[in-house]
């Protein structure tokens, strides 16, 4: 019979090593498969459904979690029954879901679904979105909430242009124009606070007019978040050295608030409901006529800023805004998908324009 090999002398795994390699295996997924099934649960929850239109949902007295989950799932509007239902139970929503018929809009994260079962079919969710002006807000309110008037929500807005924040909302049915002029006005002073500091304000060299003023601008003119900071920066060294800012944004402001309003110079006017949809609010075709209006607005014929903003701004462009990038360019435009190119001179910028915005 041979003699047993020596494991000091030789390779071999002894029920010991097997042991030891097993709880170490096991330590290190301990370890390492909560972190990331926590990332990966945090994305999920957040992450819109792959429903592309609204649904209406119902909700019966006594429907259990897993069956309402099974439900949603096979409608479409959530990515995981499990997911959705880990979510009610991890943080005790379970008895807060209120039976009723929802209407779900596309798109909706978990998260924001369970809010919305959790306020009942007495709160409607309404979204604005960065960069509307307030006639867009009116509209979005009056259409989808029955005590919002068009015509009244414009009236109590008026000088209010730049101060409402754009976001996702869950109110009640029945708020009215004062209510939601309040909290959208109130949301814009809580999520802009840090922001809008005293101290942050000095540090830019800008009154928190300017500076709303300024992301108004840039709401409208650049669609990619890494280009805000720079073309910010463009806009306030132009506006420093008394160049006029040159922002297609405020004469397309401009041209549309003519069309309302006949005079720009008015202090406010109402465009019919009727007449909303006929309207075009950001006309992407600018001719000589429009460059050319004398509105205090367009800031292709005049020197300084716009005397108020021009859209509802997000935290986003504020914050480039108040975090701007000093470089040379003194030019930029966008092409049709978004991407943003810089010039040093106006030659150069010419020469952009005629390789990017000419078809």
């Amino acid at each position: 019979m041979p003699e047993p090999l020596d494991p000091e002398k030789f390779h071999i795994i002894t029920d010991k090593k097997k042991f030891k390699v097993m709880l170490i295996s096991i330590l290190l997924m301990l370890l390492v498969l909560p972190p990331i099934f926590l990332i990966y649960y945090r994305f999920s929850i957040n992450r819109p459904s792959q429903i592309d239109k609204e649904i209406t949902f119902e909700i019966r007295d006594g429907q259990s979690i897993s069956e309402t989950a099974q439900l949603l799932s096979r409608e479409g509007a959530v990515n995981s029954e499990f997911l959705f239902t880990l979510y009610v139970f991890l943080n005790n929503y379970d008895k807060n879901i209120q039976a009723g018929v929802y209407k779900i809009p596309a798109g909706t994260s978990i998260v924001r679904l369970v809010s919305m079962f959790q306020h009942g079919v007495n709160d409607v969710t309404i979204t604005f979105l960065e960069g509307w002006r307030v006639e867009e807000f009116a509209r979005e309110a009056s259409k989808n909430l029955d005590k919002i008037d068009y015509t009244d929500f414009l009236n109590l807005a008026s000088g209010q242009e730049g101060y409402l924040f754009p976001d996702t909302y869950i109110v009640n049915k029945d708020i009215n124009e004062d209510g939601l002029l309040e909290l959208l006005s109130t949301t814009f002073e809580n999520k802009t606070k840090d922001e809008l500091s005293v101290e942050k304000l000095k540090a830019a060299g800008l009154t928190k007019e300017e500076a709303v003023i300024f992301a108004s601008i840039l709401e409208r003119e650049v669609y990619k978040e890494e280009d805000r900071p720079v073309v910010a920066g463009i806009l306030i060294k132009r506006y420093r050295e008394g160049m006029k800012i040159d922002a297609d944004a405020t004469t397309q402001y401009a041209v549309a608030q003519q069309k309302i309003c006949g005079e720009i110079q008015k202090a406010s006017c109402i465009p019919p409901m009727e007449d909303f949809y006929e309207l075009d609010w950001w006309p992407s075709e600018l001719t000589i006529e429009d460059i050319n209006n004398s509105s205090p607005y367009n800031t292709r014929k005049n020197v300084g800023l716009p005397p108020a903003p021009i859209s509802n701004p997000g935290l986003e462009s504020i914050r480039a805004v108040l975090n701007y990038q000093n470089t040379g360019f003194y030019y930029y435009l966008t092409d049709k998908f978004g991407n943003a190119y810089y010039a040093t001179t106006l030659e150069e910028h010419n020469a952009n324009v005629a390789k990017y915005l000419t078809d």
